[in-house]
């Protein structure tokens, strides 16, 4: 990375240093992942302010001890996300997501920024689903739902899927190593799959019961520690009981 650096690019994680200081985790789709220190974060009305979740285009400059945020043009502070219990717990998944799996695909920055944009409007379980299934699949973990991929078997239409453990995806009854533990019933086999045919943004207009709604989202959160090979601290210390 050269001295001086500018890019799009999303406060991920804040951590504090020091007295005033704190160190920003950016994601961007040009520069990846990154660490910045912003000087007189948190005291001083001088410091450059970027609270987590803040979009913009993020001047950096490096020294001898790594990159500095120098300025940043915002986009969004997405404030709304931080207000609420669920939607901050929403937003910090799809951080550890991102953290622990190191992409920085354009593609995946794309689905991250959009996902936190519909928090601010949209239900927190509708949005996490569509993320968890859209985020999965681009990191190619994710099955069809419409053949076991296990076995190969096509899916009859009214069929019960089980769950392998070790391969991290839905399957028939026969592969199943779950002995039933983690059931998906055909409605919402046929959500999820017609999910993967849409983009992220458009398949926040399907229509399901909010009760179905909160069936999956609890089946993809009870799901994704198997399905996501990396250890999630949003969902083992977060306030979400799955």
């Amino acid at each position: 990375m050269e001295r001086d650096s500018k890019g799009l690019a999303i406060v991920i994680r804040t951590t504090p240093i020091r007295e005033q200081d704190r160190l920003l985790t950016l994601f961007s789709p040009s520069m990846g992942i990154i660490e910045a220190v912003s000087y007189g974060a948190r005291k001083s009305i001088r410091g450059v302010k970027a609270p987590l979740y803040t979009e913009g285009t993020f001047s950096l400059e490096k020294g001898r001890r790594g990159m500095t945020l120098k300025d940043i043009d915002a986009i969004s502070t997405h404030s709304a996300v931080l207000e609420d219990l669920d939607k901050s717990q929403s937003a910090m998944l799809f951080s550890d997501l991102v953290l622990t799996g190191r992409s920085a695909e354009p593609e995946l920055y794309a689905l991250f920024t959009s996902a936190l944009d519909a928090l601010e409007d949209e239900g927190f379980e509708k949005v996490t689903v569509e993320f968890i299934v859209h985020f999965l699949a681009l990191e190619g973990l994710s099955g069809d739902y419409e053949a076991c991929p296990v076995c190969g078997r096509p899916y009859s239409e009214g069929e019960i899927l089980g769950f392998s453990s070790s391969e991290g995806v839905p399957v028939c009854h026969d592969c199943d190593t779950m002995d039933g533990a983690l059931l998906l019933p055909p409605n919402a086999r046929a959500y999820l799959r017609r999910s993967l045919e849409l983009s992220f943004g458009d398949s926040l207009s399907l229509v399901v019961s909010e009760e179905q709604e909160h069936r999956i989202f609890r089946y993809l959160l009870r799901t994704l520690p198997f399905s996501f090979p990396g250890k999630l601290r949003s969902l083992e210390y977060g306030i979400w009981k799955i």
